[in-house]
């Protein structure tokens, strides 16, 4: 038999523990009408047989930073450390000491539930834990006496801050001495003996069978032509060597087609087993798993059968670019060439030159992308909502009509944090691609995240597949890679520039970045003119940068021979402010600058003909285009339209309105952006734009500014005293619309809620995301 599997594992032989998940006659058949057979989605109609018994184990390995070399990756940010016997010395110098947790190893901190500390204190009362803006304290134990300290570390914490502070005294001149920290993992509990989870491995999720000692599921399975077996092998446990083996039963004949051991319990191992010897027969297909050590947990993710590439629908990659501008892109002609690959694939594709975002920060704006739901009907507006739970998602839709699916995001708002991993049979997130980026890359990511993305092609290669990619490349800091940074940056200004990032950093981050008004640069002793434009610069380079990895995406799927088979999205969630109104950053308001978002298609089967397109559209458009062109059905509310008649030059009547939305976000009402105390909307349309705010007093603002989209796309002078009866009408349509939402909300149901940690809100401070001091 043709087998491709992972070189360099052992086999060993049978233990006394055995794991099995075994496909046996006298059950049902897993139907085959597609290219892809699921074996994972049939548990419920196998028959299985385990013992009744249920267990709980670690989710990941526990980890510890001790002291007992002069080396510490924690950061003292107030106060003076020094080593000393093995332990970390810190002393505060007129204030309370204070360190900060390491930036690497990147840690899922949602798979771990304490912090415990041992260290000694000469002074002070309490030692306190801080997560963003939640602490917690605990009083000391007596002096010069080593004491250990348990924190814990709830799922509720707040997720938009990933770095954790320890102010290990409140004594301003006693020194302490810390032995070690350590986080300790989640437990995982499986109450089943046989099931399915959604289950971690460093960042890398997906959808897996479990089997406790000595259980076995039972199929039976019809080998349909050139078929395939592909799964991923890994286990729950001690790193104790666990042996996996698929066989084929036919006539009482028992043959092995696959057999491996592994001792790691820590990453997925992929095969696949080549399986057209049987095709056209009908046999009972056997995974087992042995170990000699009792407890151990077998995982057999996203088991399925495959028929191999066959000519038919196209696979789809959908490339979300955080916080691209559509006007700083000279595929939409923009002065500096920053994305001239994007202008040469445009040659071949159709290109919607007024894609209207539906709110401009990336959580409920990729919500609203992913689901096709305005962004007050899904009701996003803190760090830790989820979509609502009658949503249903582009990966929902694929995945059920025999897709492959698999999501790697740079951007922790575009994974399990938002619920979107639903309908992802493989998710790769933030944590993964942070721990890909070299240092030269500096704050960009979309070159690390090919380098994960690569391998995944060219394993799925002969599947049909949704690919979702997710990079933050012109997201803040605005800091390219030096062959980047150089192409419209001034390097002479670069280390004053950084200082007075530096300078700002910290003063208070909101919404995407560090949000400032002219007021405050001046406040800073900062030329707020003169800093954007520095900015700009290096974000242009961040840009440049985005559209070379995509250059080097596309190049890939050419070399793999699928390019003409897969259909290539293009879109950015939201734009960015260098203050054309007055901030910078993005969120907080509903300015074209923020709301117009890049939007291209490429595909020369299904859009054979490019075209650039004026029409108005909005990013909720994109799923029902995506499933118009594939010809696939979705039975869940979705609120966009398909464009796919726009994109062929046929006559298109949209019924709904293009609207953006901006929704409070709790605990903001405090910051001095004024949009933080009230919603705020935005009609949009090809001659006119409304902004209305249904609290515009509170926050001290105009009620409606009303633009003529015909000749002030920059929105600088506002018509509304002008024109009282467009603004009527419009407002009118607005209010309307806000009152029609409600009985969709009603049908969606509730909104999840997504994992709230503390490596979480490291990252989204990095990315400017986290409440500053």
């Amino acid at each position: 038999m043709k087998l491709r599997a992972t070189s360099g594992l052992k086999l060993t032989s049978s233990g006394v523990g055995v794991l099995a998940l075994v496909f046996l006659t006298g059950c049902r058949s897993a139907p085959l009408q597609s290219e892809l057979v699921r074996l994972e989605d049939s548990l419920e109609s196998a028959k299985t047989s385990a013992p009744a018994t249920s267990s709980s184990v670690p989710v990941a390995e526990p980890v510890r930073w001790d002291f007992s070399e002069r080396t510490s990756a924690w950061i003292p940010i107030r106060g003076r450390a020094g080593f000393r016997k093995g332990s970390l010395v810190l002393m505060g110098q007129g204030k309370s000491p204070v360190l900060r947790s390491p930036e690497k190893p990147a840690i899922d901190w949602s798979q771990f539930r304490a912090l415990r500390i041992r260290m000694l204190a000469e002074g002070g009362q309490e030692i306190k834990m801080k997560v963003g803006e939640h602490e917690q304290r605990k009083r000391l134990g007596p002096s010069r006496e080593f004491h250990t300290y348990e924190f814990s570390l709830s799922e509720d914490l707040p997720s938009y801050v990933r770095q954790l502070e320890l102010m290990p005294t409140d004594s301003t001149d006693q020194p302490v001495e810390i032995d070690y920290v350590e986080i300790i993992p989640r437990l995982m509990s499986f109450s089943q003996p046989v099931g399915q989870q959604f289950i971690g491995k460093g960042g890398e999720f997906r959808n897996a069978l479990y089997a406790s000692a000595s259980s076995a599921i039972e199929y039976r399975v019809a080998v349909p032509e050139r078929a395939e077996l592909h799964c991923g092998l890994s286990f729950i446990g001690e790193d104790h060597p666990v042996r996996f083996r698929i066989y084929a039963k036919k006539w009482g004949l028992q043959r092995e087609l696959f057999s491996t051991s592994l001792q790691d319990s820590k990453t997925w191992k992929d095969v696949t087993v080549d399986l057209s010897a049987y095709q056209g027969q009908t046999l009972n297909l056997g995974f087992q798993t042995e170990s000699d050590r009792q407890g151990q947990i077998g995982l057999w993710s996203t088991p399925r059968i495959t028929k191999g590439r066959t000519p038919g629908k196209a696979n789809v990659v959908l490339y979300v670019v955080d916080t691209l501008r559509a006007d700083h892109t000279s595929l939409y002609g923009y002065r500096r060439q920053t994305t001239p690959f994007l202008e040469e694939m445009s040659r071949t594709s159709v290109v919607f030159e007024d894609c209207q975002v539906q709110a401009t920060w990336t959580k409920p704006s990729v919500a609203s992308l992913m689901t096709s739901l305005y962004s007050i009907t899904h009701g996003i507006a803190d760090y830790s909502d989820g979509i609502p739970k009658g949503a249903v998602t582009l990966a929902e839709v694929l995945r059920k009509a025999g897709y492959v699916t698999a999501s790697f995001v740079s951007n922790p708002f575009a994974g399990r944090n938002t619920d979107l991993q639903r309908g992802f049979d493989y998710l790769t997130e933030y944590t993964v691609i942070d721990r890909e980026i070299a240092e030269e890359e500096r704050a960009t990511d979309s070159a690390a995240l090919n380098r994960r993305v690569f391998p995944w092609l060219e394993k799925h290669k002969n599947e049909k597949f949704l690919l979702y990619l997710h990079s933050t490349d012109p997201h803040a800091p605005y800091h390219p890679p030096q062959s980047f940074a150089s192409r419209f940056a001034n390097p002479a200004e670069t280390s004053a520039y950084q200082a007075e990032v530096e300078r700002i950093r910290d003063l208070r981050h909101y919404g995407g970045g560090a949000g400032f008004s002219r007021h405050e640069f001046r406040k800073n002793s900062i030329d707020p003119d003169q800093h954007v434009r520095q900015a700009s610069d290096r974000y242009d380079g961040e840009v440049a940068h985005n559209d070379r990895s995509i250059e080097l995406l596309m190049e890939k799927l050419r070399a793999l021979g699928i390019h003409e088979d897969t259909l290539v999205i293009i879109v950015s969630d939201h734009g960015e402010e260098f203050l054309e109104h007055g901030w910078t950053s993005h969120g907080h308001s509903l300015y074209q600058e923020l709301t117009h978002g890049l939007f291209l298609m490429w595909n020369p089967k299904l859009l054979a003909v490019p075209r650039r397109v004026t029409e108005t559209v909005q990013l909720i458009d994109v799923v029902p285009t995506i499933l118009d062109l594939l010809g696939i059905d979705s039975d869940g509310i979705m609120q966009g339209h398909s464009l796919a008649a726009l994109a062929r030059g046929l006559p298109f009547k949209r019924k709904g309105p293009v609207i953006s939305s901006r929704l409070p976000q709790p605990g903001t009402s405090s910051q001095p952006v004024p949009e933080n105390l009230t919603r705020t909307f935005a009609w949009i349309g090809f001659d006119w734009k409304l902004i209305y705010r249904d609290q515009a007093k509170a926050a001290g603002l105009k009620e409606v500014e009303l633009y003529d989209r015909t000749t002030d796309r920059g929105e600088h002078r506002d018509l509304s005293a002008e024109k009282p009866e467009v603004v009527k009408n419009l407002k009118k349509e607005i209010l309307d619309w806000i009152k029609a939402q409600e009985s969709v909300k009603q049908a969606l149901g509730e909104r999840s809620r997504g994992k709230v940690d503390a490596e979480l809100m490291k990252k989204l401070r990095s990315l400017g995301y986290a409440t500053g001091k």
